[in-house]
């Protein structure tokens, strides 16, 4: 799972989700069938309802859990009648799957027939950005200038020139912009990665004080959880994310990746989130999880230390994206490798 993506996600509904303030929210019934392409559910799902529920999967716990249901469905709807609102959806739970050409095409659609649709510019930033090609990623966010706040569309720049160019000057200049307003929690969220990816963790950790992280992305959970066992605080991570979920077997690959490795830095004879991720790791790779790849590496050089392991999904991840975190983590993977001469 590529974490960019759900900061897009997060970014995306925080900011300008049109459905946000209409439609209520839509939870299936426990018992309800969600494999089926033909089922019921699926196919009485209307756009609000779907809305809800795209907005729904940056959280915990939801990430994966109707990504095939919503798949299947907004495939019917874009063939039926492909507006803007369809369209975007479909591209956006495309991006999830790293489908990142199927995406791109059809956002690229829905901005032929509406220039101005400011979730699309924003989805295909991120996707762009993702990929490394932040000249284009950067088009778009300079299009959102006029349809949104100017931080909103500051936030979107400056996360992709961080990506290529000074983290600190990107950092810097939009603390500039915000000159101490209120800002959400998308630009907090990137005010806090760059001050991550600059090793300032405790100003990092200052941008998500007031983050309620049961009502925050996946994206954002991690960032926390990392900037906490960068601190050297693992227990703190413990604490926090072992509750988040009643059901821990929903709990999201990166999230139980960081259990695994603040369990690990406190060496404590229970290892219980080691052994239910050594599981995860196992299942991934019988399928050979591609969505997965920059979990995997991460888990190879931080939980389990496998050099060949680590290098091999540090390559499978570097295919897929190219932000400034998948690069460090092929230059992790490789020094380990160079370890062994």
């Amino acid at each position: 799972m590529h974490l960019s993506i759900f900061k897009s996600v997060a970014f995306i509904t925080l900011c300008l989700t049109p459905f946000a303030s209409s439609a209520a929210p839509f939870t299936p019934k426990d018992n309800a069938v969600i494999t089926k392409s033909n089922s019921t559910l699926s196919a009485s799902l209307s756009v609000e309802e779907i809305n809800t529920l795209v907005t729904n999967s940056q959280y915990a716990g939801q990430t994966e859990r109707l990504q095939g249901l919503l798949k299947t469905r907004l495939a019917q709807l874009y063939k039926q009648t492909p507006t803007s609102q369809i369209g975007y959806l479909y591209a956006r739970v495309l991006q999830k799957e790293h489908l990142f050409d199927e995406a791109i095409n059809i956002a690229n659609s829905v901005l032929i027939k509406e220039p101005k649709h400011s979730n699309s510019h924003l989805l295909l930033a991120n996707i762009l950005m993702t990929q490394g090609k932040f000249a284009q990623a950067k088009k778009h966010c300079i299009a959102l200038i006029g349809q949104v706040s100017t931080i909103t569309a500051s936030t979107c720049v400056l996360d992709v020139q961080s990506q290529h160019e000074s983290v600190l000057d990107s950092y810097q200049a939009l603390v500039k912009i915000i000159n101490n307003n209120q800002t959400s929690l998308a630009t907090n969220h990137v005010l806090s990665e760059m001050s991550y990816r600059l090793n300032n963790y405790k100003q990092a950790l200052s941008h998500l004080q007031s983050v309620d992280l049961v009502q925050a992305p996946v994206s954002l959970i991690v960032l926390w959880a990392d900037i906490q066992i960068a601190l050297n605080q693992p227990q703190q991570v413990l604490n926090t994310l072992s509750v988040l979920l009643p059901d821990k077997g929903n709990l999201e690959d990166a999230i139980l990746l960081r259990l695994s490795i603040a369990e690990k830095k406190l060496n404590k004879r229970d290892k219980k989130w080691q052994n239910t991720m050594a599981q995860r790791v196992t299942l991934r790779e019988l399928r050979k999880d591609s969505f997965h790849a920059s979990d995997l590496a991460k888990y190879y050089l931080d939980v389990q230390p496998n050099r060949e392991k680590a290098l091999y999904w540090a390559h499978i991840n570097w295919q897929q994206a190219k932000m400034n975190t998948d690069e460090q983590l092929l230059i992790q993977a490789k020094a380990m490798q160079r370890d062994t001469l």
